[in-house]
């Protein structure tokens, strides 16, 4: 009976990302973050042999920006959304099921470790993590995948956990203080040999994704395309001296000490001191998803945990149905954006460089290059100051960039419907 109620409360945990991935099966927003966008275009050009490029920027430079382990993931599903938001559902299961083996591993009972799972799986970033092409999950898999083998005292079970840390840094590469602290774990451990082994091949692969983009981020191409091509923004201290991610490192702290009162220490404890401090530095998505089993796991150490657990759980669900009006607000705006779609293809050369806030998506549709206005305090004068021929804007952009693009005096309109706008740069 008690194994047959853990696995009802891991299905139950799965409940929300399930939800969200068939409400959103065909990622509807896809490119709308910026980021994903990038990402969906580095998949395309690996599975077309054309190398890790930011494919929907003129030029196709090479991406320096974001670490290439997500796209090589994707690579071999990236022609079909479908296959896309299914692989991105399936990283969820692989989560969830990595937390509930470390917390038998740990030592918990069956249902206190499926009890864990349920606000995992209910929290927002985990749930929308279905249908984003964004590498929250996947860091989140492959760090407790780390956690989990790194735990086993064997020499090989700690160069398959450095594997699975050099992965997990590769798709977030914010996660490498916590990863690092992994190794303390191991030192504290008395595992010299083992914490030198997880050290040089975490370490190794660090090294390298950093002489890649030093030696191909194109700073001179800044004006441009520096946001895909220019050095990754690393570490920087938060300006609010006491701000939501102040708060979290406070809980994680806490949650950590409450860990040793149950587990001791562990591995992943080590994780989330070392990423709990970094937190300061980079508040990521994947930084914050990482941390939240550690919150969950030390709730089981306060006074009535099922019921925190539980109602942790229904808080998320509670907010899902929120977190579902993006990409049904997309899916309207289809038929529109089709239209603008099809229109640039017959009426525009394949050389025409566009201002679109969803570039990767209009290159995916139409093979028209285009540059994001995100952070461009005045993008119609930047898109005037390097040559591009159209500016685009949509319904789903802000307002004030809509508002932009239509009083430029520099372009002139040549398609309008249904709020969608195309302007020419004037001859």
């Amino acid at each position: 009976m008690t194994r047959l109620l853990a696995w009802a409360l891991l299905l139950f945990a799965l409940i929300p990302s399930a939800w969200f991935a068939v409400a959103a099966w065909e990622l509807p927003q896809l490119g709308a973050h910026g980021e994903d966008g990038a990402y969906y275009n580095a998949a395309l050009a690996l599975s077309e042999g054309r190398g890790y490029r930011a494919t929907s920027v003129p030029g196709e430079p090479l991406l320096t920006r974001f670490p290439p382990g997500l796209p090589a993931l994707l690579a071999p599903f990236a022609q079909s959304r479908a296959l896309l938001s299914l692989l991105l559902w399936m990283l969820a299961p692989c989560a969830l099921g990595l937390l509930y083996s470390w917390g038998r591993q740990q030592g918990l009972d069956l249902t206190t470790a499926a009890l864990v799972c349920l606000p995992v799986g209910a929290f927002r970033l985990f749930a929308q993590g279905s249908a984003n092409v964004l590498p929250d999950v996947l860091a989140l898999v492959l760090v407790l995948a780390a956690v989990y083998v790194v735990e086993v005292d064997s020499g090989l079970a700690t160069l398959l956990g450095a594997v699975a840390a050099a992965a997990a840094y590769l798709t977030s590469d914010v996660l490498l203080p916590g990863l690092c602290a992994m190794a303390v774990f191991l030192v504290i451990r008395r595992r010299y040999l083992q914490a030198a082994i997880y050290a040089v091949v975490l370490l190794s692969t660090a090294l390298a994704w950093r002489l890649y983009v030093a030696t191909y981020a194109e700073a001179t191409a800044l004006p441009l395309y520096g946001w895909y091509t220019g050095r990754p923004s690393g570490l920087q201290w938060a300006n609010a001296a006491l701000d939501v991610r102040t708060v979290l490192i406070g809980l994680v702290v806490a949650a950590v000490w409450r860990l040793q009162v149950r587990l001791q220490l562990s591995a992943l404890g080590c994780y989330a001191v070392g990423q709990a401090v970094a937190l300061q530095f980079a508040g990521t998505g994947s930084s914050v998803l990482t941390l939240v089993p550690v919150l969950a796991i030390a709730a089981t150490t306060l006074p009535l945990p099922r019921v925190l657990l539980g109602v942790a759980y229904l808080a998320g669900l509670a907010a899902l149905p929120g977190a579902l009006g993006e990409p049904q607000r997309h899916r309207a705006f289809y038929p529109v954006r089709n239209q603008a779609y099809f229109w640039i293809e017959s009426n525009t050369p394949l050389s025409a460089q566009f201002l679109a806030y969803n570039s990767a998506l209009l290159h995916a549709a139409t093979w028209r290059h285009g540059v994001s206005p995100q952070d461009r305090s005045d993008p119609t004068s930047f898109a005037l100051e390097v040559g591009l021929d159209y500016l685009l804007a949509t319904p789903l952009d802000p307002a004030a960039y809509q508002k932009a693009v239509r009083a430029d005096p520099f372009y002139e309109t040549v398609y309008e419907h249904d709020g969608v706008l195309i302007r020419r740069r004037r001859p």
